[in-house]
């Protein structure tokens, strides 16, 4: 079952492959995660921890995630 992490941390992959998406906010584990390369991994939790980043392309975008219960995909679409 995929988490928020996990979640989190595709989505955090996605915007680094982006050049005109700006991570503005970004928190690593304290521990290992089995499911991602170290120091690409996201932390979230609610209250404290956040992941953020800024659009600069002029574009709309939309985010479109998908989880089979075991690997998570993160599309980015530029909205025209």
């Amino acid at each position: 079952m995929a988490g928020n992490c996990q979640i989190s941390s595709t989505l955090y992959n996605a915007v680094l492959a982006v050049p005109t998406l700006v991570v503005t906010e970004r928190h690593a584990h304290s521990n290992y995660v089995p499911y991602i390369a170290k120091g690409k991994d996201a932390a979230v939790a609610y209250g404290s921890y956040d992941l953020k980043f800024r659009n600069d392309s002029g574009n709309t975008i939309k985010i479109l995630a998908s989880t089979d219960g075991s690997s998570v995909t993160t599309t980015l679409v530029a909205l025209k």
